[in-house]
């Protein structure tokens, strides 16, 4: 199975990026930007294609890195867009819900916004390639950290994380805002890997 690993996402699969971006990370999205046309709509049409690395066999798309770094990340939904989408007071709310998923990210530091591999491939081998060739990115431009965060209803996800090399650092509960939004997770536990 030859698979190539791109420092970006081609435009012809915009699309089935943000599909399988939202539903790997659904637990998160979906109670903020709800299921429907809507999210997938500001999604994809608030996207940076170099802010991540696309995983390509027989001209489709099969698994996605979502980057967070100083310069930008690969999903910036604007208020603007959030607003026209889901009006004045729904546009606001979604704004609210993203920024408490946001994360600061330092000149010196990578973070993965979100990994997500089609169902049918996982354990394939695919997710360790697109951290393969982060880890390659991040070493030539001189940064020394990559961050991530996991929920803790995703034990598959943070045993591949720690396979690879990432130590949790600390949890983050999201009460009282999971009352509000209300995440099917309580806490998201933070991971960090060191780059020689």
């Amino acid at each position: 199975m030859q698979i190539d690993y791109l420092h970006h996402l081609p435009d012809e699969h915009k699309s089935s990026a943000v599909r399988l971006y939202r539903n790997a990370l659904k637990d998160k999205l979906v109670p903020i930007l709800g299921n429907d046309d809507r999210a997938q709509n500001v999604l994809e049409t608030n996207l940076d294609t170099a802010q991540c690395i696309a995983a390509i066999r027989d001209r489709k798309l099969v698994g996605i890195l979502a980057i967070q770094s100083s310069k930008g990340s690969f999903l910036n939904p604007t208020l603007m867009t959030l607003v026209k989408s889901y009006g004045i007071l729904g546009g606001l709310f979604r704004m609210g819900g993203l920024a408490l998923l946001h994360h600061p990210t330092p000149a010196d530091e990578l973070y993965v916004d979100g990994v997500a591999v089609l169902d049918g491939l996982r354990g394939e081998g695919i997710g360790s390639g697109l951290f393969a060739l982060l880890e390659k990115i991040a070493m030539k431009k001189g940064i020394r950290k990559i961050s991530l965060e996991v929920i803790d209803t995703n034990p598959r996800a943070r045993a591949l994380y720690e396979r690879l090399g990432f130590t949790e650092t600390k949890r983050r509960a999201l009460w009282p805002f999971s009352l509000v939004f209300k995440f099917p997770f309580e806490s998201a536990i933070q991971m960090v890997k060191k780059i020689d």
